[in-house]
């Protein structure tokens, strides 16, 4: 019969990092081996779920609020800006086959009256819609 060796997890897996031979192979044909903190994944997962109770829960659900609230204002200030009257300049009419999900192109592109460019205009105002556009192809890629 072997002699039992008593080994934390933490113990066990430094025997692993020598290069030259397999410490723990050898370790195991001498004695038992036995870890003493090893966990199998089913009490893994019953030991965190026994660390969830109804306070933390509520923690985590508030600052989840928190950060969908934040989201939520940070897309009422987007929608604020896109939907503010337009600078004057821009002479665009639509196309009588253009319909409804094309409004939401032409405000993004700046083509239409409610829009706001991304880029303000410029000092001398040199074409600012074909540069405003320009950028936006950049970005985008070509919209029609």
């Amino acid at each position: 019969m072997k002699q039992k060796k008593f080994y934390t997890v933490k113990q066990w897996q430094r025997f692993k990092s020598n290069d030259y031979f397999d410490m723990q192979e050898i370790l195991c044909q001498k004695y038992d081996v036995i870890l003493t903190d090893y966990k199998t994944r089913k009490q893994k997962i019953s030991l965190i779920l026994q660390k969830i109770n109804l306070k933390n829960f509520q923690n985590g659900i508030i600052e989840f609020s928190k950060v969908m609230d934040s989201v939520g204002d940070s897309i009422d200030q987007f929608t604020r800006e896109t939907d503010a009257p337009k600078q004057k300049g821009t002479h665009y009419k639509k196309a009588p086959s253009e319909g409804k999900d094309n409004d939401s192109l032409d405000l993004i592109w700046g083509k239409t009256n409610s829009s706001v460019p991304i880029w303000s205009a410029s000092d001398d105002n040199y074409d600012s819609q074909a540069l405003h556009e320009e950028n936006l192809e950049k970005i985008w890629g070509k919209g029609n």
